[in-house]
């Protein structure tokens, strides 16, 4: 108090100074205040303003961007569609009448090799042959396989039409495989006895998965001629209704990247061909770290091809487990434009179908390089703020000492006539004695000074009279003490009100406890709405259980209470749940039996005050006693016509001696209780619910029993 008295003392100079200080300054600085937070603020809004309308224009143009550009991969596959449809009327032609056909100039030499298999072993400008000994060679199969050399020049002006095209192959019904461009020993980079109409790029075209006999496009699949990662365009050839076999057009990864998806998007857009089944086809490199993948581009043929070989899982966009749902419902969805957060990116995609083959283009757009303008704009709005606000505390140094010397000047013109009223008021002493001052010149201190003798005057008498009093006052302060004295003994009753607090203490720990989980959640990262939601809603619950009690209390005594029915367990478990904490903390164990539908008529919020009295008065036995495996059970169950409810506990129970006791009131063996715990909980159960209640020595320690009638329904 000291300090406080000595810190708000101040001279008049210094007050003179301070406020004029404080009305000059005080207004400037709001009002710069005010225009810097608008400055700020405009600069914010005028930001999120051009964010939204950027992102705006952003997904109309990316949609329609990115729908001419699937548009031109349409063209592109149409194209090759084209050309397959052409390689299938001319081979159909052929297999109608293979005579019309020149054969090269030079014969190819075909032999079998040590594997049994037949290969073309000159390169004389044409395709290169691999003849699988799955079924026994005959004089028919080395007349096909010269007589298909017929094939080679237009597979060879298929292949040098469209750069896309890596390569041009036919595949028949008995296994033989003409490829172009050529491959040296072909024995060595398939199978031996391979069943090519086992393989994608020939039963995808069969009159199975093909009744239309028309143009069919693959997933992406590991090539067994060496080629890598491939997508193929297929269709079948027929000679009449027989399946001569498959020609194919073969478009790698590596070309799908390099030709089809060389595109220059807007903001650096990314491109992506995904297949019919989500699969991804080809990605350039700047998608791998969407994905965490690596393209697959070529392949390390260290053992030949013996079955078809898919894009391992993690490539399909719904079977990784490292995408996002949120993107995968996008891709599962009939939606064309979406923003989705990858990592720390978040990204505008959009999706379009590309008729020809079924597959879907999409584009990914960083929303960092879409908003990169706006973000430099923003950051140089807050550079010049800063810049401004520098400026103000540069300029206001020098004012503010200007003000001060001004201050000093106005201080010293009114304290000089102060300081000879100062003076002359120190003749007064502690006996009171009229004084006589002398005007000053200036009007307003004369004034006070003319009062001041007046006063001095009047105080002179009154101090007088007051000693004539004293005596009489001294009385009445006696006689009063001795009332305040009785009005203590009667104020005793309200050592009642302690018991509130002695009901709050548990809720309020709880609380406590609550809120520091708050701060190790947030401060280790756990804060989630659904977290922070559902503390709120236990604390809420405590602070109205705590205001019930204080209505529950304040109207204990009225007679003309309304009595409710209610459900005992659901009373005992919300009850419970104000202590749970307090028990889990301490490690004592909570049992509980407690049947359903038991209802009684009486008080809700004071049976619960008493079975919390109970449980805490365990709570705190356990824990002064050090008990090895600490544990309260907590029974409910309903005998003949009445509700019995159990709370035991493992504490070694009640002295003897004090057993008949512990309901009295006033009565505690606590050093800060008052002994109107179990005083009051009898009264509630036995007076206001026509219940009983009492103490037992149990098997491990004390049992409180609980005894209510029920109501009629129940009976």
């Amino acid at each position: 108090m000291k300090e406080k008295f000595e810190f708000q003392k101040q001279s008049f100079r210094d007050l003179i100074r301070k406020e004029y200080l404080k009305a000059a300054l005080i207004p400037i600085l709001i009002i710069e205040m005010m225009l810097l937070v608008l400055y700020f603020g405009i600069n914010h809004y005028k930001n999120l303003k051009t964010r939204n309308t950027l992102l705006s224009e952003a997904r109309v143009n990316l949609q329609e961007i990115s729908m001419r550009e699937a548009e031109k991969i349409n063209q592109q596959l149409s194209r090759i569609s084209a050309l397959a449809l052409i390689l299938q009327k001319e081979n159909q032609r052929f297999f109608e009448n293979p005579n019309k056909f020149p054969l090269p100039s030079t014969e190819p030499v075909l032999k079998v090799a040590p594997n049994g298999s037949m290969y073309k072993e000159n390169n004389n400008g044409g395709s290169s042959i691999y003849y699988s000994n799955f079924i026994p060679f005959t004089s028919e199969s080395f007349k096909k396989a010269r007589i298909t050399e017929a094939m080679d020049p237009l597979f060879k002006a298929v292949c040098e039409a469209d750069s896309n095209i890596v390569a041009v192959y036919f595949n028949s019904w008995d296994n033989m495989n003409r490829y172009y461009p050529f491959i040296e020993k072909t024995y060595e980079q398939f199978e031996p006895g391979m069943r090519i109409t086992e393989f994608n790029f020939y039963y995808e075209a069969n009159e199975i998965h093909n009744p239309n006999r028309g143009v069919v496009w693959t997933d992406a699949y590991l090539d067994p001629a060496g080629q890598g990662w491939m997508a193929s365009c297929l269709v079948p050839i027929y000679k009449g209704d027989f399946l001569e076999g498959v020609t194919g057009i073969d478009v790698t990864v590596e070309r799908f990247i390099a030709n089809i998806l060389r595109l220059k998007l807007p903001w650096e857009g990314i491109p992506i061909l995904v297949d019919r089944n989500k699969g991804i086809l080809a990605m350039p490199p700047q998608a791998e770290k969407i994905f965490g993948l690596v393209e697959l581009k070529g392949h390390d043929y260290r053992e030949t091809i013996k079955h078809d070989t898919y894009k391992p899982d993690e490539y399909n966009l719904l079977k990784n487990p490292n995408i996002s749902q949120d993107f995968k419902n996008f891709v599962n969805s009939d939606a064309n434009l979406t923003e989705i957060q990858f990592g720390n990116q978040v990204y505008l995609i959009t999706r379009n179908l590309i008729p020809e083959t079924g597959w879907e283009f999409y584009s990914f757009v960083d929303e960092n390089i879409l908003f990169h303008p706006i973000y430099k704009l923003h950051e140089l709005g807050t550079v010049l703020g800063v810049l401004a606000l520098i400026f103000l505390i540069l300029f206001y140094i020098p004012f503010f000492i200007a003000l001060l010397k001004r201050s000093d000047a106005i201080a010293h013109k009114i304290i000089s006539p102060l300081e000879y009223l100062i003076q002359a008021t120190t003749e007064v002493s502690q006996k009171v004695k009229q004084v006589d001052l002398k005007p000053v010149g200036i009007e307003e201190i004369d004034r006070l000074s003319g009062n001041f003798n007046l006063m001095t005057e009047e105080l002179k008498a009154m101090y007088d009279r007051l000693e004539e009093k004293v005596d009489e006052a001294v009385r009445q302060i006696r006689e009063r003490d001795h009332m305040l004295i009785k009005q203590s003994r009667q104020a005793a009753m309200g050592e009642m009100i302690g018991n509130i607090a002695h009901q709050w203490r548990q809720p309020l720990n709880s609380i406590a406890v609550m809120i520091q989980n708050l701060e190790d959640a947030y401060v280790y990262g756990e804060m989630d709405d659904t977290y922070l939601r559902e503390k709120i809603r236990r604390i809420m619950e405590i602070i109205n259980f705590m205001s019930r009690t204080i209505d529950d209390f304040r109207y204990f005594f009225k007679p003309d209470k309304e009595k409710v029915e209610f459900n005992l367990r659901w009373s005992i478990e919300q009850t419970l749940n104000f202590v749970s904490s307090a028990l889990v903390n301490n490690n004592i164990q909570l049992t509980k039996d407690l049947d359903e539908d038991i209802v009684v008529e009486g008080y809700p919020s004071e049976f619960s005050q008493v079975i919390l009295n109970i449980v805490n008065n365990a709570k705190e036995v356990l824990i002064e006693r050090a008990i090895k495996n600490p544990e309260i059970q907590i029974t409910l169950h309903k005998k003949d016509n009445y509700a019995w409810v159990t709370i035991a506990d493992n504490a070694g129970g009640i002295d003897p001696s004090i057993m008949e006791k512990i309901f009295e009131p006033y009565f505690t063996t606590k050093e800060m209780g008052t002994g109107l715990g179990l005083y009051m909980s009898k009264m509630i159960i036995e007076s206001n619910m026509k219940g009983r209640l009492w103490v037992s020595k149990g098997e491990r320690g004390a049992a409180f029993h609980i005894e209510l009638p029920l109501i009629n329904n129940n009976a």
